[in-house]
């Protein structure tokens, strides 16, 4: 499956691809792992505090994503790259979103909020906060 049919088979559904918390960010990363990257191992939640900022952080304890991604520490993602920022004031979890695209300084990703837990979609985000990506190995 390529990224634009991932984007639209997802578009405005709720992904709990652990059934565990209900629709999460990290949902929509663990989802395109088998679907969009071709990954059939799981790891099953993030590293140290559960939050999506484990994924950039944590990522030397991770032994599935180190075998099938590369962390990158960017403010210049392309399409596919998996998005990671890092905690805030009002998240302590962090966020993770796949990228599809650029506007000016912002960012166009596919994502799902774990606080309103309203389904995936395709949004505009700002690297302010941001870690890094994880890119899919060839």
């Amino acid at each position: 499956m390529n990224l634009e049919e991932f984007v639209n088979k997802y578009n405005g559904k709720p992904i709990d691809y652990d059934k565990a918390f209900g629709p999460q960010c990290v949902d929509v990363f663990r989802q395109a792992c088998p679907e969009l990257y071709g990954i059939k191992e799981h790891t099953g939640s993030c590293a140290t505090s559960g939050g999506a900022k484990d994924l950039f952080l944590d990522y030397d304890k991770m032994p599935i994503e180190k075998k099938y991604f590369t962390r990158i520490k960017t403010k210049s993602p392309i399409p596919g790259d998996t998005v990671i920022w890092d905690k805030t004031d009002t998240n302590s979890y962090g966020h993770v979103a796949i990228c599809i695209g650029k506007l000016g300084d912002s960012i166009i990703v596919f994502e799902q909020d774990g606080f309103k837990k309203d389904g995936a979609k395709v949004n505009v985000r700002s690297k302010t906060n941001m870690l890094g990506v994880l890119r899919r190995r060839k």
